[in-house]
């Protein structure tokens, strides 16, 4: 019974966030039209909305899991950023697809969506990796437990242990880099949509 009120605290914080940066993408969206001068209609703004929408959720996902991993009293616990990593870099990932749409005419956007895929199968690569760390630390939680560490202590102690796994640091040389390339990616298709009015 705990553990489905806290997945359901969890999926109404998810979704609080997805509709905060709906509203908050819709409105730059809108002001964005009314500094340069466009009139687009609905279905070319909910396009680009989604856009924005998709690529605020993979950035806000990697900005809390890498706070949490960086300040260990950041509030929540590391598995629970991990997972809402995830979750909200694929809504994300479907999110930017649906924006893309099947025109891949474009040189930027195409390549913008090659790399965000990219990121994504490596995030998965990640995760596999992570899960198999977190097996080979089973033995360590009853190390943990003996010494009589709280059960919540002890999953968040493995947590990052798992995060600091000499194959995960190897797996990270591949994704940061390819999230870097995003970086690069996104905002020169964001310069060349404000650039050619797209």
């Amino acid at each position: 019974m705990y553990s489905m009120k806290k997945t359901a605290a969890k999926m109404m914080i998810l979704l609080g966030i997805l509709v905060v940066v709906l509203v908050a993408t819709t409105m730059v969206e809108i002001a964005v039209d009314q500094l340069t001068y466009q009139k687009r209609d609905l279905r070319h703004l909910f396009k680009h909305s989604l856009g924005n929408v998709g690529t605020m959720l993979v950035f806000l996902s990697v900005a809390g899991y890498m706070i949490k991993k960086r300040y260990r009293q950041f509030p929540g616990k590391a598995k629970d950023w991990l997972d809402i990593h995830e979750f909200l870099a694929v809504v994300g990932v479907f999110m930017v697809g649906i924006h893309t749409g099947a025109h891949l005419s474009a040189f930027v956007p195409t390549m913008t969506l090659a790399i965000t895929i990219a990121c994504l199968v490596s995030g998965f690569v990640g995760r596999g990796i992570y899960n198999q760390a977190r097996k080979e630390l089973a033995e360590k939680k009853g190390e943990l437990l003996k010494k009589g560490m709280p059960p919540e202590q002890v999953e968040e102690e493995l947590a990052m242990a798992a995060s600091a796994a000499k194959t995960l640091a190897k797996w990270r040389d591949t994704h940061r880099p390819l999230s870097l390339a995003l970086v690069l990616a996104l905002a020169l298709h964001i310069i060349s949509v404000l650039f050619f009015g797209g």
